[in-house]
């Protein structure tokens, strides 16, 4: 599958986005110093945003196993998604986490941090 998308990492970058039986590949319109291939067993997960539990959003994020991400946009988001889950499998397509989402989870991260971890004895 082909598609236009931007990448923005670092720069907003025009290109062509591949899925294929290998991996996920950006083609940069202008440098090709920009492209970028990332296999499908690097990739940890695809997060993808959803608006009222209906629309998919143009906005979509790989992250990779090292928890690196990197973020593009595409008209067509939710056929590039499907085409994904065709690889990677339900688990790892998963929706982005909202603004709310994110606010209503500082309490717990805060209080975790100071949580004491149970040692194994050895």
């Amino acid at each position: 599958m082909v598609s236009e998308a931007i990448s923005y990492l670092g720069l907003p970058k025009y290109g062509k986005l591949m899925l294929g039986d290998r991996g996920i590949e950006f083609f940069s319109d202008r440098n090709v110093a920009d492209n970028m291939t990332f296999p499908w067993e690097s990739i940890g997960a695809l997060e993808g945003r959803v608006i009222r539990k209906k629309k998919i959003g143009r906005n979509f994020t790989i992250v990779l196993q090292n928890k690196s991400k990197v973020r593009f946009s595409s008209k067509e988001a939710g056929k590039v998604l499907k085409v994904a889950r065709e690889h990677l499998g339900d688990e790892k397509v998963v929706r982005s986490q909202t603004f709310i989402g994110g606010v209503k989870n500082i309490p717990g991260n805060f209080i975790a941090l100071f949580n004491k971890k149970d040692k194994l004895d050895v």
